[in-house]
């Protein structure tokens, strides 16, 4: 375990610590100097983007105790990028709250929650909170077989843990394909059919306070179930926003959730709305709101874990925002690629990650436009996709 600085932190300032270096890591730091907050992160790569982006860093690994006691030693709160925290340092982070070393938000009881898909499906259950029909099976013939009649075919089957960008999740679509399903405890989810995905920001301060950034829709790449883009607003009824909303509240003030909480939802026939997934952490669906909302995600999140006042969540413009994932051509490219920001065709705002190596489908960035309409949005960040693929392609 070894730190970026070994400076304490500054007792003039709140220094919010951040367990998890991917992107959004890195785009809560980048919005923390405009708030007056320090950032510590957590890092097994103290060269990565959201390093260089933080305050300081501590590198090591989530379960390295060492590091995660010099993390709560440096920070007066701790909050995560990524809801998969090792059971051992959830233990490590609890017993520091209850000696009043560090405040952690969102919850350590949400993110316990939250992290493991068959905990958050029954919690949604014994909730009320409307989620589509579904079974923990461990892996027996009888078990699948049963949960094909009770819930009908296709299903879908989700890892408990550590499923994320279409990783963890398959279509079982008859009686046959039962055999390929994968062994130990898995969830089974009755298919949702004919239906749209869409999301709802909520967020929620220390003080119960709350906001939130109004529904978008979602597509997603076919062959990998990675989130291909986002539009804001979504186009549906004020009755459908409305449904979402409400939903989207009552799960976070059940968790007692303080933070942005990414609500994922399905749409269906009849204008029905049911939750998909709940991530306690900003969220893929929110990029857009760094240009196109009075206030982002990531200032919203800092300024509710942080105590401050939250900030104002409405649309500017319609915006849309499309993921840069890496194609064969982007990840030749990619190698010696730094995390920053370019300015795009037709006001576009193109954000790099800074991520090396490059795996296909990783996501690499994001494309952001704001216009008129979210037709016009989208239109320009698939314009903006296509150059940069086709530059890529450039010998």
């Amino acid at each position: 375990m070894t730190d970026k600085t070994s400076d304490l932190k500054d007792p003039d300032k709140n220094t919010v610590g951040i367990i998890g270096d991917g992107q959004l890591g890195m785009l809560l730091c980048l919005a923390a100097p405009a708030l007056h907050l320090d950032t510590v992160i957590l890092t097994n790569d103290r060269h990565c983007a959201a390093a260089m982006a933080a305050s300081s860093a501590i590198e090591g690994a989530m379960d390295d105790a060492d590091a995660v006691a010099s993390l709560i030693s440096r920070c007066d709160v701790i909050t995560y990028e990524r809801e998969d925290v090792p059971v051992a340092t959830i233990a490590q982070l609890r017993a520091a709250e209850a000696a009043g070393l560090v405040s952690c938000f969102p919850p350590l009881s949400a993110i316990e929650i939250l992290q493991d898909k068959a905990k958050q499906k029954r919690w949604l259950a014994e909730n009320d909170l409307a989620t589509l029909p579904f079974v923990i099976c461990d892996g027996e013939p009888a078990q699948l077989e049963q949960a094909g009649k009770t819930l009908g075919f296709p299903l879908v089957q989700k890892a408990l843990r550590g499923g994320f960008d279409g990783r963890g999740v398959q279509l079982l679509r008859d009686e046959a394909s039962l055999q390929e399903s994968w062994p130990g405890t898995t969830m089974l989810e009755q298919f949702a059919g004919d239906f749209r995905e869409i999301a709802v920001l909520v967020v929620r301060g220390r003080d119960g306070q709350t906001t939130h950034f109004g529904p978008v829709d979602m597509t997603f790449e076919t062959d990998y179930s990675v989130l291909d883009t986002v539009s804001a607003p979504a186009k549906v009824s004020e009755e459908v926003e409305t449904a979402a909303v409400e939903l989207a509240y009552r799960a976070v003030e059940a968790l007692d959730g303080v933070g942005v909480f990414g609500v994922e939802m399905f749409l269906l026939a009849g204008n029905k709305v049911f939750i998909n997934e709940i991530a306690p952490r900003v969220h893929n669906s929110g990029h857009y709101t760094i240009e196109a909302c009075k206030c982002s995600q990531f200032e919203q999140h800092l300024r509710a874990v942080a105590g401050l006042e939250l900030g104002d969540s409405s649309l500017r413009q319609p915006a849309a925002m499309r993921n840069i994932l890496c194609t064969p051509a982007l990840k030749r490219e990619n190698v010696h690629r730094e995390a920053g920001t370019e300015c795009g065709n037709d006001a576009a705002t193109i954000h790099w990650y800074g991520k090396s190596p490059a795996r296909l489908m990783r996501k690499l960035g994001h494309i952001t436009a704001v216009a008129n309409s979210t037709a016009a949005a989208l239109s320009v960040v698939h314009q903006n996709w296509e150059r940069i693929q086709e530059e890529a392609l450039k010998p």
